[in-house]
C-alpha cells in the first residue's frame, strides 16, 4: 500500500503534470477576467484583486519550476510556432494566418516543449481584403 502511495505520488510531480494544473489555471484565470468584467465595478474591485493576486503568485511558481507559458495571440502561425491550431483545416496551405485567440498556453522548460499549446488562427488582414 505504501509502494504504491509513493508511486502515485511521484507520479503527479511529473512535469507534464504540472504542466497540466498551470494550464488550468490559466485557462480558468481568463474565463474569471471575462466573468468580471460583465460585474459592475462596485462588485469586481475586490474580485479583480483577487485574481491580479493569484495571477502573480502562478507567474513566480512558474517561474520557480523554471516554466514558461506562452501565449501566442497576434503572433503570425507558421509551422514552427510550438501550439497546435484548432481551424488550421479550415484555411488553404498558402493562406497567411495569424493567431486570433490562445485556448491553452504552450509550456515549454529549458528551451524544450512540455505540453503543446493550442490557438484558433485567422487569416492576415491582407488576406482578408
Amino acid at each position: 500500500m505504501a509502494e504504491r502511495m509513493k508511486n502515485s505520488v511521484e507520479a503527479s510531480f511529473k512535469p507534464e503534470t504540472v504542466a497540466q494544473l498551470c494550464v488550468e489555471y490559466w485557462k480558468l484565470s481568463k474565463a474569471t477576467k471575462k466573468a468580471i468584467e460583465r460585474l459592475p465595478e462596485s462588485e469586481s474591485r475586490r474580485l479583480k484583486g483577487q485574481l491580479n493576486f493569484s495571477d502573480r503568485q502562478l507567474a513566480l511558481l512558474v517561474d520557480q519550476l523554471g516554466f514558461k507559458l506562452i501565449d501566442f495571440e497576434a503572433e503570425v502561425f507558421h509551422a514552427g510556432l510550438s501550439t497546435s491550431a484548432d481551424n488550421a483545416g479550415d484555411f488553404a496551405d498558402e493562406t497567411d494566418l495569424i493567431v486570433s485567440k490562445t485556448l491553452e498556453p504552450t509550456v515549454m522548460a529549458d528551451m524544450k516543449v512540455i505540453r503543446l499549446g493550442r490557438v484558433l488562427v485567422e487569416p492576415t488582414k491582407s488576406e482578408k481584403e
